[in-house]
């Protein structure tokens, strides 16, 4: 299993003297967007200029308005203790919070918790879902754990044509643990299974770039 989804979902531009006053102001006024920006301002910072304590407190601001990125990255401070005590509950509710919005960097961190039984109950199959979700969102790290799941039977008897089509969605996003695990799920499918899977791909990747 991939570990949690830890890039940041937005960098913030560098600011100048003047709009570094424009954006504090309006973070203090109580804009959600400028807190966000504050915050990465706070957590991109490179050596002693960081501050992670600040970052967690502009995110705090922010994902209480339900910014759904400054939930996600409050989340990622609870669950490594960065700039915050480590609290894993209070981890799983922000990455909830900001997964309800649909943020899939947050649907994949709240499955891991669920799967590993990390400040919620372990539950297999809100981890399932959670992936699920992710993956139809194209997120490769999603569509790896779907597949692993899957492969290993969490939902019910294993699915070899859907670990495939997830597989290959996420290998062709340059998973290395999907490409090097799709020959051993190829290798068990027949021909007719093959080719269904692989229409599965086809059929999604159309789907997307209609969306898109």
């Amino acid at each position: 299993m991939i570990g949690r989804v830890a890039t940041m979902a937005g960098m913030a531009e560098p600011m100048d003297d003047s709009s570094e006053v424009t954006v504090r102001d309006a973070a203090a006024r109580g804009d959600a967007h400028a807190q966000y920006r504050l915050a990465l301002e706070h957590d991109n910072a490179t050596g002693p200029a960081r501050d992670a304590a600040a970052a967690a407190h502009w995110y705090s601001a922010a994902a209480r308005q339900g910014h759904a990125d400054a939930q996600l990255h409050l989340g990622l401070l609870y669950d490594t203790g960065d700039g915050v005590a480590q609290d894993a509950a209070r981890a799983a509710h922000w990455y909830r919070a900001s997964a309800g919005q649909g943020n899939a960097d947050a649907q994949v961190n709240l499955g891991l918790m669920y799967l590993n039984g990390s400040g919620v109950p372990k539950n297999d199959g809100a981890a399932l879902q959670c992936f699920r979700m992710a993956a139809m969102q194209s997120h490769p790290k999603g569509q790896f754990n779907l597949g692993a799941l899957l492969y290993n039977g969490v939902a019910d008897e294993p699915d070899l044509a859907e670990v495939y089509r997830w597989w290959t969605l996420a290998a062709l996003q340059g998973h290395p643990l999907a490409q090097q695990n799709l020959s051993l799920v190829a290798a068990q499918l027949d021909h007719g299974q093959l080719a269904r899977a692989q229409a599965g791909v086809a059929e999604f990747l159309q789907r997307q770039g209609q969306r898109e």
